[in-house]
């Protein structure tokens, strides 16, 4: 006669010792130093912490986020002035449990040059220091640092018509995609990030989109999902300007948890990668193509397009955070605003 009791207890045994969830755990800190344990969600399997400082006439400020990031992220630093004060902003990833917990004690958050790095020019639209050509000097902190320009524009849809944010840092950055240049734009969102590695070699007018000369592509542009944003009567064909000669399709998970979130634009081809996209438009879970064509990132096989044009440019008033948060969403995506 067998042993029946065996087999349940085998089974019972061994859902003891698979673990509920196989998703990766970090520290979720916010703003105001308050921690707790967090599942990070599907597509996202690295503990990021990410820390801002501001510094002005030797008071420092800083805060100080932890939480879950998707995996294309990687470490980085920058740091630009805005009228008296010196931003820096820090990420750093790592991708075991737990592994972005605090740690006791302080380092020094801004430490003393001990040796004479590269020096850049610096500004940022939070002043209208980059527009209006109140350039200063900035002396960078790492000697993996370069000069570095990141732009932003993106088009705010409202009742009273199209709005636009736009932000220009230059400053000091080890960011991925540099030297670069590396770009992105449609109807609606231009973001452009190079570097160089001489004296102040990222200074001169600040860089706009529609000074940039057409390199004779067109490709499809459009942001959203099938009935908003990406519907077949809201596609247009834009013409590519600049670097961005390659047509990108991106179709990710968004942070609302929209799992057909769709990106179409002109880009360089450095963005034919996940992280940009990635970081750009904060999306999980991401397909990303490119091809080269003009229309060759069509979503329908002979859809006729409407025609439209690169986005009006418009005023760049922003508050220190708004400028913060776009410049965020170039270089970092999630940083301190997730």
């Amino acid at each position: 006669m067998g042993r029946p009791g065996l087999l349940p207890l085998l089974l019972l045994s061994l859902q003891t010792c698979v673990p509920a969830s196989w998703s990766l755990q970090c520290m979720l800190c916010g703003r105001i130093g308050k921690c707790q344990v967090e599942e990070c969600a599907r597509g996202q399997d690295l503990c990021r912490t990410t820390i801002m400082r501001i510094w002005e006439g030797g008071e420092e400020l800083e805060v100080v986020e932890r939480g879950c990031a998707h995996p294309e992220k990687s470490n980085r630093t920058m740091s630009y002035r805005t009228g008296m004060q010196i931003i820096t902003l820090t990420e750093t990833l790592c991708g075991t449990d737990l592994c972005n917990r605090p740690t006791p004690g302080r380092t020094s958050t801004f430490p003393r040059i001990q040796s004479r790095y590269l020096e850049c020019v610096s500004c940022a639209s939070s002043d209208l220091s980059c527009e209006r050509g109140w350039d200063q000097s900035l002396q960078c902190r790492s000697p993996t640092e370069q000069c570095v320009e990141v732009v932003t524009h993106r088009s705010l849809e409202g009742e009273t018509g199209s709005l636009r944010d736009e932000n220009h840092t230059r400053g000091c950055g080890n960011l991925p995609g540099c030297p670069g240049p590396t770009g992105f734009h449609n109807n609606h969102t231009f973001h452009f990030l190079q570097c160089c590695n001489t004296t102040k070699c990222n200074g001169g007018p600040v860089l706009e989109l529609q000074n940039l000369p057409l390199n004779g592509h067109q490709c499809y542009s459009c942001e959203g999902n099938s009935t908003h944003g990406c519907s077949s009567e809201e596609i247009s064909l834009t013409a590519c300007q600049g670097p961005m000669n390659q047509c990108l399709e991106a179709t990710g998970t968004n942070e609302l948890g929209n799992q057909s979130y769709t990106v179409r634009g002109c880009a360089t081809s450095s963005w034919c990668q996940s992280l940009h996209v990635a970081e750009a438009f904060s999306l999980t879970l991401l397909n990303v193509s490119c091809c080269t064509g003009n229309g060759c990132n069509h979503p329908v096989l002979g859809h006729q397009p409407r025609m439209g044009g690169a986005p009006r440019p418009g005023p760049a008033h922003l508050s220190l955070m708004a400028t913060l948060l776009i410049t965020a969403r170039l270089w970092g995506g999630t940083l301190l605003w997730t």
